[in-house]
C-alpha cells in the first residue's frame, strides 16, 4: 500500500502507525492492548471499507491510546474532528499512485459499444447486477465479464436467499459464469484490475464504463447500512476519457464532485447517487437499455466534462485538494 505521501505528511509529529485493515472490532481492541504505544500520535491505517462507525468512540478511548493524538484514516468521504486528540481522515492512497497519462487519445465516433463493465470478483452486489443485465438481455450488446474470484461465499449467500431476492434467473446465470469478454483477452481481466491499467477494450472500445465499487451497501439490503468507499475502480472512466457510471455507496457522486469532477448525472434517473443499492442496480439496467446511440450521443454532447475530467485526473490537484483539507483539519 502507498502511505508514503501520508508518512510524508506527518513527518514533524513522528506517528506511530498501526495496520487495522480487514481487521473486526474485536480484533482492532485486541491490537490495541497488546502493542506497544510509543508515539504521541496514533495514525489508525485502514485499506478497506471502515464498517465500524458504532465502535470508533471505543477505539479513540482505548485504554492505550488515553491522552494521545488518535487519526483514523480510512478510504471513505468524509474528514471529521471529534475533539482536540480525536480525527477521522480521508485518505484515497490509490489516487496518490495513478500514473498520469495526459496522452490517452480522445475516443472515436466508431466505437463498437456503448457500455462496459468488468467484475472480477463475484461478490454478491456484482452477481445482482449481471443477472438484471442478463436478465433484460443486455449483456450481447456490451464489453462485460464476471469471474469467479472469491466466489464461493457469495453465490451460497445468494442461493440460501432466493427467498427474499428478486433473482428469478439465478441457476441460468450462475451456468454461464465465469463469463470473460473475449477468449483472446480473458488475462485482461485481471490485469485490467490493476489501479494504473486502462489497456482494455472496456475502456477504449465503448463510451461509458460501469464500474462497481469495492462494496456499496452491506448486505442484506434491507438494512440499508452505507459503506463508503473509494477506490481506483472510481477514477478509470476519467482517465480513459469515457462517462462514469459508478455503482457505489449514496454520496459518491457528491464526494467525487467536490473533488472537482463532472460527474454527468444528467445521464442517470434523477436522484441516483442518494439511492440505496437494489435501486441503483434498476438506475443502471434502464440506462444500459437506453442502447449505444444513448451514450454515443451523450458522449459527444459532453466533451468538455469529459476533457475537464481527464485533465483533472492527470494533474495534482486532486492530490493537493485532500491533503489540504488533512491539513485544515489538524491545524488549530
Amino acid at each position: 500500500m502507498t502511505y508514503s505521501l501520508l508518512e510524508k505528511f506527518f513527518r514533524e509529529s513522528a506517528p506511530q502507525y498501526i495496520q487495522l485493515s480487514s481487521q473486526q472490532p474485536s480484533q482492532i481492541f485486541h491490537t490495541l492492548k497488546t502493542i506497544e504505544i510509543t508515539s504521541d500520535t496514533v495514525i489508525l491505517l485502514n485499506g478497506d471499507v471502515w464498517r465500524y462507525a458504532n465502535v470508533e468512540h471505543g477505539i479513540f478511548n482505548h485504554n492505550a491510546l488515553q491522552g494521545k493524538t488518535v487519526i483514523l484514516q480510512t478510504l471513505g468521504y468524509t474528514n471529521t474532528k471529534h475533539n482536540e486528540l480525536h480525527y477521522h481522515i480521508s485518505y484515497p492512497y490509490f489516487y496518490f499512485s495513478l500514473v498520469k497519462n495526459i496522452d490517452t487519445p480522445p475516443l472515436d465516433d466508431n466505437l463498437k459499444y456503448g457500455f462496459s463493465c468488468l467484475n472480477n470478483n463475484t461478490s454478491i452486489d456484482r452477481f445482482i447486477l449481471g443477472h438484471n443485465l442478463y436478465t433484460n438481455n443486455l449483456l450481447d450488446d456490451m464489453i462485460f465479464s464476471q469471474n469467479l474470484a472469491n466466489s464461493v461465499y457469495s453465490l451460497t449467500r445468494i442461493e440460501k436467499d432466493l427467498n427474499i431476492l428478486n433473482l428469478p434467473n439465478f441457476y441460468e446465470y450462475k451456468k454461464l459464469l465465469p463469463i470473460s469478454y473475449d477468449e483472446d483477452t480473458t488475462n485482461h481481466d485481471k490485469i485490467a484490475k490493476e489501479h494504473n491499467n486502462v489497456d482494455h477494450p472496456a475502456f477504449n472500445d465503448a463510451y461509458c464504463n460501469i464500474a462497481v465499487e469495492t462494496e456499496c451497501e452491506e448486505y442484506p439490503y434491507s438494512r440499508n447500512v452505507n459503506l463508503p468507499i473509494v477506490t481506483e475502480k472510481s477514477y478509470k472512466p476519467f482517465r480513459a476519457r469515457q462517462i462514469p457510471l459508478l455503482v457505489s455507496a449514496q454520496g459518491h457522486y457528491a464526494y467525487l464532485k467536490d473533488l472537482g469532477f463532472e460527474m454527468m448525472e444528467d445521464f442517470l434517473p434523477n436522484g441516483y447517487d442518494d439511492m440505496p443499492f437494489l435501486k441503483k442496480v434498476d438506475a443502471v439496467v434502464s440506462t444500459v437499455a437506453k442502447g449505444k446511440e444513448y451514450a454515443k450521443d451523450f458522449y459527444f454532447n459532453h466533451l468538455p466534462e469529459i476533457q475537464h475530467n481527464h485533465e483533472l485526473v492527470n494533474s495534482t490537484k486532486v492530490e493537493e485538494l485532500v491533503l489540504k483539507r488533512i491539513h485544515t483539519l489538524l491545524t488549530p
